[in-house]
């Protein structure tokens, strides 16, 4: 009777430390340790989905969505204590026993919800060109590169930048890629910037400011590709505003044509290294030559899976990915992916979609 007496005070003070541990580390030690694997893990298969989805528009497949709306993750910890005693002559069970035990079971339940980018408001944010402000803040990001005027912009006061060559006869207007390259270098001198003004009306405006012969060199080379006529006086801050459409020639701005989501998509689908033996069945179509944003990404195949991929998606028997080495086709394929899960989330009313899918992570 005194041993169990003794056991009992025992599980009475234990008990209260097992569960109080738990309550009191468990829940900072869980969040440590599963946020950032939930993030990762987001963003990996965010990759994979949007490149699956660039592969089979290669392929002229149709394509889907899903955006990860909540992930809830349930976290329990059990604890159990527990005594042996024998009955009877001591011979019985002598050795055999275990007089106090103790044991800790920890769990994590995640349920992640899913649902279906979809209907007509998802249609025009792929399909309409991408708006001046959202335009302007991805030129800014990439200031000093000429990859993000090349890549977002379809022309610029009629200066033309095709995502592809009707023929291979045809010639490439090089004034764009000049323009392009001399507004980077500007960029990167201090000597342009794309800004917001809110007087009379919030618009956008190319700032130039600078001195000296090398300046005003820039400023002279700018305007005549534009086929404006240059300022005479250069001191202080010159404004170009920034317009949508073609506009008038007449005009002195920056008459600007964005590309959409979609094009954006069929510029990276060309990129996509098919095999010969699938244009030759007609599984994948063959596509007229790209234009020169085409050259700023490009999606390599293998048959085995690639150990350098950034990313990578399985498809009619190969592996398509990006590059890990190719920066590049990287910083590309991250500006088209920051693009749809911002019209992704444009499109999709989180108050009133109703997840169609919710996945209980088994034990």
């Amino acid at each position: 009777m005194a041993s169990k007496r003794a056991l009992a005070v025992v599980a009475g003070l234990l008990l209260p430390v097992l569960f109080g541990t738990g309550c009191t580390f468990l829940g900072p030690k869980a969040l440590r340790g599963s946020r950032s694997a939930y993030n990762d893990a987001i963003v990996a298969t965010n990759a994979q989905q949007v490149l699956s989805m660039v592969v089979r528009m290669r392929y002229g497949e149709p394509t889907g969505l899903l955006a990860v709306t909540s992930v809830t993750s349930n976290m329990s910890l059990q604890a159990s204590l527990g005594a042996e005693f024998g009955i009877g002559p001591e011979s019985n069970y002598q050795g055999n026993l275990v007089p106090l035990s103790a044991g800790f079971a920890y769990e994590q339940n995640p349920t992640i919800s899913y649902t279906p980018v979809q209907g007509e408001q998802y249609m025009r944010q792929l399909l309409s060109p991408l708006p001046l402000d959202l335009t302007v803040l991805v030129v800014n990001a990439l200031r000093g590169s000429p990859q993000g005027a090349t890549l977002l912009l379809r022309s610029i006061n009629g200066i033309r930048n095709p995502e592809f060559l009707a023929k291979e006869s045809v010639e490439m207007d090089t004034r764009f890629g000049r323009l392009a390259e001399l507004l980077a270098e500007m960029s990167r001198q201090g000597r342009a910037s794309w800004a917001q003004t809110t007087e009379p009306e919030p618009s956008f405006v190319l700032a130039l400011t600078g001195a000296g012969d090398a300046y005003a060199a820039q400023v002279a080379e700018l305007y005549a590709l534009l086929g404006l006529a240059a300022p005479s006086d250069l001191d202080g801050v010159v404004t170009l505003p920034l317009r949508l459409g073609i506009g008038r020639p007449d005009d002195p701005a920056l008459q600007v044509e964005t590309r959409s989501l979609y094009d954006l998509f069929n510029i990276a689908a060309a990129s996509v290294e098919v095999p010969e033996d699938h244009l030759a069945a007609g599984i994948a179509e063959p596509l007229p030559p790209a234009g020169p944003v085409g050259q700023s990404i490009r999606i390599r195949r293998s048959q085995d899976r690639p150990e350098t991929a950034m990313t990578a998606s399985r498809h009619h028997g190969w592996w398509y990915f990006i590059d890990g080495t190719d920066a590049a086709s990287k910083q590309t394929f991250r500006i088209i992916e920051s693009l749809i899960s911002v019209r992704i989330a444009e499109a999709v009313d989180h108050d009133r979609a109703t997840p169609v899918l919710t996945v209980p992570v088994a034990r």
